[in-house]
């Protein structure tokens, strides 16, 4: 008997809602979603050489992403993060639009809806593809500034990165705006605003907190004057404290640099530092008991392979590469706490955010 296309769509949306539904009463109060950008196995397979063993392995609930975006097979960040964010697939490029560039409604701001806090954490500018495609509408990556004047306006109760050149006028010393609007002014109405890692650490608020730590992106990690875990526990630490629950972004970002330069300690250096920040997120949703952790990638970058390194001595002696530019290869995905079985198996990159949006919902 032949089974239309339309007919197999209908049972595979009619099964999810029926799972969905059923994990209600294991609905998580909060969501913390880690992006690896540009990680696949084989970085993940390098870090873990390195480091012994990673916190990735505390994971007991595994799928796989298939990354292609809209309109390309090779998907780019921004593309990536919307459809992550979302639930939607659209045009390489796009920032929380839609393929004929109409604003698409993120996680974060269903949060928001909701009465959760929210935060957004990366290790690039705050205004890049990843952490943008969760708080802007703007339909071009490459429009920093626009993005930047989203993202003042998000509403999001922690954001920790770099990227202060886009939210100062364009007469204040290192701006990057080519007008006058003083968006860290706006930002600090509601919020605390620190700069330095020093006051970062001082920081004793818990409500709201805005930590452009750089002009632009962050260094690399062993140039960083904060880690990726010490942003990460802070941001909890802060958001944890509302009544209705948090939503949390935090993004590695520089894995995909790595990849990008074809530079494998670049990538375990990221990775390792990455890995870590997503174990302080597993001991909070251990303790807590009401959090749903997710790992995943929007892309693969570089084609990495592994060709030569020692277990026993904690090294990879030879990584090699195919492009210096994305693959289309299936992202791991990782899933801890309520309901982490509705990210198991092999789905599109849209599911992430169809499951996150509904649960939250």
């Amino acid at each position: 008997m032949l089974i239309s296309k339309h007919y197999l769509r209908l049972m595979t949306g009619f099964l999810f809602c029926s799972t969905l539904l059923a994990a209600q009463d294991n609905r998580p109060k909060n969501i913390i979603l880690f992006i690896g950008d540009g990680m696949g196995i084989a970085q993940i397979t390098a870090g873990r050489t390195v480091k012994g063993k990673l916190e990735l392995e505390r994971f007991r609930d595994l799928g796989l992403l298939i990354t292609h975006s809209a309109d390309n097979y090779l998907t780019d960040s921004a593309a990536g993060a919307t459809a992550l964010a979302t639930g939607e697939k659209t045009y390489n490029g796009a920032i929380g639009v839609d393929v004929d560039k109409k604003p698409l409604k993120t996680v974060l701001e269903y949060a928001e809806q909701a009465g959760k806090a929210t935060g957004l954490i990366s290790t690039s500018s705050v205004t890049h593809a990843t952490p943008a495609s969760f708080a802007a509408h703007v339909d071009s990556r490459k429009k920093d500034n626009e993005i930047a004047e989203g993202m003042s306006r998000s509403g999001v109760d922690v954001l920790i990165g770099g990227g202060l050149a886009y939210f100062l006028p364009a007469s204040a010393e290192g701006s990057k705006r080519d007008d006058e609007l003083d968006l860290l002014s706006r930002l600090a109405k509601p919020q605390q605003i620190v700069r330095t890692a020093e006051a970062f650490r001082a920081y004793s608020g818990k409500e709201k907190l805005v930590a452009l730590l750089a002009d632009k992106h962050m260094g690399k990690a062993d140039e960083r004057p904060l880690t990726l875990k010490e942003m990460t526990r802070k941001a909890i630490e802060i958001l944890s404290q509302d009544e209705d629950g948090f939503f949390l972004m935090v993004e590695g970002s520089q894995i995909d640099w790595g990849g990008h330069g074809n530079d494998t300690e670049y990538i375990i250096m990221e990775m390792v530092d990455f890995d870590a920040a997503v174990g302080e997120g597993l001991d909070f949703a251990e303790s807590n008991g009401e959090t749903l952790v997710i790992v995943t990638a929007d892309h693969e970058t570089g084609g990495f392979s592994l060709e030569k390194g020692s277990v026993a001595e904690h090294k990879v002696e030879k990584g090699d590469f195919t492009t210096n530019y994305h693959t289309a290869e299936m992202v791991p995905l990782f899933a801890a706490g309520p309901s982490a079985r509705l990210l198991t198996g092999i789905h599109q990159n849209t599911h992430v955010g169809t499951v996150m949006i509904s649960l939250i919902k």
